[in-house]
């Protein structure tokens, strides 16, 4: 299973089974990704335990670093523990529930907090507290209500108990799934997700998606293997391209009632595409003024392409993936795209005027020519057919940037 998740995202506490205790993991992914800013959902990871190597599956929107933009995403603050803003929720002590601040008032000695609680407002008074430091600022899932929506590294107020502690894992015992959260005292607690919440039967998780496997194309269930634990799918086999692999992993994640998927499928490679070859597919799609990109460069290695690309905040080329996925020969596919500050980008109009007169110039004829200004400067990639034609394309872009730097990156065919 570990060679299926060599990239190495961080380290966090979590629960391991065998060692039966907290134990720091290391969190890998199968491709590439940034934590930092959240991760998309339905990302399997494997948590490795550093002390005994035990490893189990996990999914990014099972972790707190996950966007927390769904429905079930409220964290109340507690009071005395958190800064209140209008607007939070709040849970008292010995409180039902938690109710929403509708103002929050502070004066040398006392504080007074008006909040909506059901359909009337109330009102609290109490003496000042001063608040140095909060263990999370953005407040904490209250237990046992929230159990089913604390996520891996929340950090927990537990009512009963009327202790802090931290979420560290999900475990089957028994027949049950429970969530494990290491209390601010070093107790480990195991709670018991409510019927509704838990995972279905393995056999039954197994027959749902050999069924949707054999939707998407006759025969196709019969070259992957399929099992199951914990609702989470592993599937292993053989299929002829990386957009087949693709298509696998979204008609499975479409599934209800399952956690994720860890799709082990291998591309065949092809021995009549060469790395060249495929170098030059993945160029072509990205010498389009139709994808916002530019620096782009691509590495492509016994059929494993590297794709990486700059691009403007906020406009993500979204069908880049599936264009260079569908090449046939590409067994798999790593893309990273760093965003820009669209105020680090300027000359928009400038830069499509000089391109579009670089496309009227017959010396440039099958060539491709882009430019961007960014960092002070015109950049200019793309291909061309000799040095002549680099030179010429060079020269016209100066002639526009006048007293602007001009950066080359363009590519000289090989014949």
């Amino acid at each position: 299973m570990r060679q299926y998740f060599p990239y190495r995202l961080y380290s966090q506490l979590l629960y391991c089974r065998h060692c039966q205790q907290a134990v720091r993991h290391d969190v890998c992914a199968m491709e590439e990704y940034s934590t930092y800013g959240g991760v998309e959902r339905g990302i399997p990871l494997l948590c490795v335990c550093t002390h005994c190597g035990t490893y189990h599956v996990a999914f990014s929107q099972e972790f707190a670093f996950c966007h927390k933009d769904d429905s079930h995403s409220e964290y109340a603050k507690v009071y005395g523990y958190s800064r209140i803003f209008p607007g939070d929720w709040l849970y008292f002590d010995g409180a039902s529930r938690p109710c929403v601040v509708k103002s929050f008032f502070q004066s040398n000695d006392k504080e007074v907090v008006v909040y909506k609680n059901g359909p009337a407002d109330e009102k609290h008074e109490g003496p000042r507290i001063t608040i140095d430091h909060e263990v999370s600022p953005e407040g904490y899932r209250l237990l046992p209500a929230q159990c089913v929506h604390t996520l891996l590294g929340d950090h927990v107020y537990h009512v009963i108990r009327k202790q802090f502690g931290i979420a560290i894992g999900v475990v089957k015992d028994e027949s049950k799934d429970k969530l494990v959260v290491k209390m601010d005292d070093g107790l480990i607690v195991f709670m018991s997700y409510p019927r509704y919440a838990e995972n279905p039967p393995n056999g039954e998780v197994v027959s749902v998606v050999r069924k949707h496997l054999e939707m998407l194309s006759n025969g196709l269930s019969e070259d992957i293997t399929v099992e199951a634990g914990q609702g989470i799918v592993y599937l292993r086999g053989f299929v002829n391209s990386l957009a087949t692999k693709r298509m696998i992993q979204t008609k499975v994640g479409e599934i209800a009632g399952i956690r994720g998927c860890v799709n082990m499928v291998r591309v065949r490679k092809n021995s009549k595409v060469s790395d060249g070859d495929l170098e030059r597919q993945i160029w072509d799609v990205l010498d389009d003024d139709a994808h916002p990109i530019f620096k782009y460069s691509v590495k492509v290695k016994s059929g494993a392409a590297k794709v990486t690309f700059y691009y403007e905040d906020e406009v993500y080329p979204d069908e880049l993936k599936s264009r260079i996925e569908s090449i046939p020969g590409i067994i798999s596919l790593n893309m990273h795209g760093t965003a820009i500050l669209k105020k680090n980008l300027g000359k928009k109009d400038l830069c499509r005027k000089i391109m579009d007169k670089l496309s009227t110039y017959r010396f440039l004829k099958n060539s491709f020519v882009h430019v961007t200004y960014v960092g002070k400067r015109f950049l200019v990639e793309g291909r061309v057919g000799n040095i002549a034609q680099r030179e010429f394309a060079l020269l016209a872009v100066a002639g526009f940037a006048r007293s602007v730097a001009v950066g080359n990156r363009l590519r000289i065919l090989k014949t």
